[in-house]
């Protein structure tokens, strides 16, 4: 009998795919995979957010704002801009990623979400907003919004490039669609 239930428990781990299956998270699809700051941006500190607008706002602190939902391949983009350029400017600016999906009706932290992820929303030591964008924006073009809140030259489009910080983002865990990825040549 013990044999009988041993065999059954491995068929049905074979059925389920425990053997063959790996665990994925795909960057370039619409399906919930975890938090993305901490898959795709290697940041999953951000969640929750230290502070809270309002804080920020009596403390006179600059605030990055981005609505963002789990399951969208532009919000699994964007996450690396946001979290490359917390580290960047992380001391001087309130990074404050608000999820959709866990707002609530009357929240005042959804008072500024227009409907569209991923939204980003700068705010100035007063409160005022500066810079406010829809969809996965350059990081250039940001990172230029939060540089003229302190006075500094802008960085021409292009030079700056958000760093992947993990195998997800630069493309390994794409092996299962090789046609993605030119061969490369075995070394001798």
């Amino acid at each position: 009998m013990l044999l009988l239930r041993i065999f059954l428990v491995a068929l049905l781990m074979v059925l389920t795919g425990w053997f063959s299956s790996p665990a994925s998270a795909l960057l370039n699809d619409d399906r919930y995979d975890g938090n993305i700051f901490a898959l795709y941006g290697a940041n999953g500190g951000m969640i929750p957010p230290r502070v809270s607008l309002k804080q920020a706002k009596e403390q006179g602190i600059p605030a990055l704002l981005v609505y963002y939902i789990d399951d969208s391949s532009d919000c699994k983009k964007y996450a690396a801009t946001i979290a490359n350029l917390q580290v960047r400017y992380g001391l001087g600016v309130y990074f404050i990623p608000y999820s959709v999906d866990s707002l609530l009706p009357g929240d005042e932290r959804g008072q500024y979400y227009t409907g569209q992820v991923p939204q980003t929303l700068l705010f100035d030591p007063e409160g005022n907003i500066v810079y406010q964008s829809a969809g996965n924006r350059p990081i250039t073009e940001v990172e230029n919004a939060i540089r003229a809140l302190f006075k500094l030259d802008p960085v021409p489009p292009g030079v700056i490039k958000a760093k992947p910080f993990n195998e997800i983002q630069t493309g390994f865990a794409g092996s299962r669609s090789p046609q993605a990825y030119p061969p490369t040549k075995a070394q001798p």
